[in-house]
Order: C-alpha cells, then structure tokens, then sequence
C-alpha cells in the first residue's frame, strides 16, 4: 500500500494534499490548501464530521491490478490486511501521543481522483483520521 494524505492542521506541514514516499521517508506535496471539505466529502459525509475535522487523513492505496496479478484471488485481502496492520500501528501511536484516531468509510473512486494523476491505478484500501477534533 501507498500512504496518501489531506494534511488540514499539521504542524510543520501546509496544508494539502501529500504522497509518502517511504525509501526516502518524504512526504512530497501533491497540492497546496484547504481540503477539508473534500475529505468531509470522501468520507461519504458522515455526519459526525471527524474527516474534516482531522488533523489528517491518510488513506491507504494499492495498485490491484499488480496485486492480483502478484498475489492472485487472495491479493485482495493481502492488500486490505496490510494497511489494517498500519493503520493499526498508527492507531497506537497517536493514542501514546494523546491524539485521537479513527477508521472511516471511504467513496473508493473520489479517493483516487483527488490524488491524481499520482494515484491513477490504485484503490483506497483504508482511512484513518488522526488528530484532535476542533472544537465549535
């Protein structure tokens, strides 16, 4: 999986959208602004708000044709399990750092959309929300 990010309110961070690049431990800026609203919206807007809310949100994403071809009917699921297995990881970090973390659900094809053209082939797998919420 590829780690995607909408980075709202991350300090040393401006706001924006991101992609990890995990060998040279960067994150490269894909676009520069406010995109609460569109993670709001890629979380099927939900109402408690938590994605627009969210210091960030990753997504994980996977390349599923390379997948199956690599891991057959069972790349899927191999897919789905490592970014659970990260996400997991991320959640306790973020609670050791007295942070707040949640899964959410995702509209799979907008996901890809918003971090096009570098996302083109892949597929959402996970979303995890961290950071604390805003208080209104």
């Amino acid at each position: 999986n590829d780690i995607y990010v909408i980075v709202n309110a991350v300090d040393g961070l401006d706001p924006g959208t991101y992609v990890l690049h995990r060998d040279a431990r960067a994150l490269e800026q894909l676009a520069g602004g406010d995109f609460r609203e569109q993670a709001q919206i890629l979380s099927c807007s939900q109402p408690t708000e938590l994605a627009r809310d969210a210091s960030a949100n990753i997504f994980f994403m996977c390349d599923l044709e390379a997948t199956l071809k690599a891991f057959g009917n069972r790349g899927y699921r191999a897919a789905q399990l490592e970014a659970s297995i990260s996400a997991g990881r991320m959640y306790l970090g973020a609670y050791a750092q007295g942070l707040g973390a949640t899964g959410l659900t995702f509209v799979d094809d907008e996901v890809t959309k918003l971090f096009s053209p570098h996302a083109v082939g892949k597929s959402a797998m996970f979303l995890l929300t961290l950071g604390k919420r805003l208080r209104k």
